[in-house]
């Protein structure tokens, strides 16, 4: 990585990001196959997540063993310092995109990961609440989790709209991977099946991309490199 590069903070960061997600799917392993989830899902953490009641949320914690309670507890511990970093590295990536272009709207949308973090914490907590067999807020629980969710499809959308013109393949690739969030996410709000699971796993392969294109990224406040 060349040190003229603008995107170099984030790229430092997007490290980070991978080493933390590495231990938290580490962490909370589980074996689902015993969970009783609704249809279409396969983690009990997205199942928790996308409830859509209070005794949904009871099925499914009620049919998790101590053991796989304790792993997700611990899965979700991590993901306290995973929202700081990932969401440090979408700031410093969007900070970037205006430092090159100067678009100020740029500079206003590099706080929104700040909004995706509030929200992110504010699900963990409810999250924590139901692995006690506590009574969950589920309007707390459903607006955090949609502002989350909706925030990144945001600002990965916005890093498309940057990359979509740049000549090279991989950046064009990752735009146009980058714009089926925002859609996908509008669909699984208004979904609870296999799509809500596929809209957030692209974000496992939306990350290590982007952390790979602020490495090499062909550009400088300046130009290209």
């Amino acid at each position: 990585m060349k040190t003229n590069n603008v995107f170099r903070y984030a790229a430092y960061t997007g490290l980070l990001v991978v080493g933390v997600s590495l231990w938290m799917m580490k962490a909370g392993k589980v074996d689902a196959s015993a969970i009783w989830m609704p249809e279409g899902f396969k983690v009990p953490v997205l199942a928790l997540e996308f409830a859509s009641s209070q005794h949904e949320i009871e099925q499914i914690v009620g049919s998790m063993s101590e053991e796989a309670i304790a792993a997700v507890t611990r899965g979700t511990h991590v993901d306290l310092l995973f929202l700081v970093v990932y969401n440090l590295f979408l700031g410093l990536v969007l900070w970037a995109i205006f430092s090159i272009t100067r678009l100020v709207q740029y500079k206003y949308w590099s706080f929104l990961p700040l909004l995706v973090l509030l929200a992110d914490a504010a699900e963990n907590f409810q999250l924590f609440k139901a692995l006690s067999h506590e009574s969950v807020n589920m309007m707390a629980l459903q607006l955090a989790t949609w502002i989350k969710w909706l925030g990144l499809a945001l600002s990965f959308t916005l890093v498309g709209r940057f990359l979509i013109n740049s000549p090279r393949y991989y950046d064009r690739v990752l735009a146009l991977s980058c714009f089926t969030t925002l859609p996908l996410g509008l669909w699984a709000m208004f979904a609870h099946n296999q799509i809500n699971g596929v809209f957030a796993m692209l974000f496992y392969l939306l990350f290590p991309m982007m952390v790979i294109y602020t490495w090499w990224p062909g550009v400088t406040k300046q130009g290209k490199l």
